[in-house]
């Protein structure tokens, strides 16, 4: 059995939960604003003839901001899974668009990331109920 401090599991968690609940609030509320960056861009033509750009990159920011906020509550786990499948949709639209490997791998670590703080979450919640 490993023996976890409380405390410092208390605080990766914490601040973990707040670094990875609002980055994609801002990212999605960016994508009505376009400040960091003009997010049309990064739509593949399959996906616009789907949904032309001006309609989806509106819904792709409610999506993320819905995200965001439900690993801000008590819903952290199932939001983080979230969002994690939804990068793997947006590498899928990035290999579409085709030459943009470096965002497509940093997307990779990233939704990674959102996975291991998934798991990070389970175990927390499984120490907290052990006890």
């Amino acid at each position: 059995m490993i023996m976890i401090n409380e405390n410092k599991l208390n605080t990766i968690w914490t601040i973990s939960k707040y670094v990875y609940g609002l980055v994609p609030i801002l990212i999605g509320a960016d994508k009505f604003f376009f400040f960091i960056v003009n997010w049309n861009i990064y739509v593949s033509p399959f996906a616009a003839s789907v949904i032309p750009a001006l309609y989806l990159v509106p819904i792709v920011g409610i999506i993320e901001i819905v995200a965001g906020l439900l690993i801000l509550t008590k819903y952290t786990r199932f939001g983080a899974y979230l969002v994690a499948a939804w990068i793997g949709v947006v590498i899928i639209n990035l290999f579409m668009i085709g030459g943009l490997y470096d965002i497509i791998l940093r997307d990779v670590a990233i939704a990674f990331g959102y996975i291991m703080f998934a798991m990070l979450t389970q175990v927390k919640e499984s120490s907290t109920s052990g006890m």
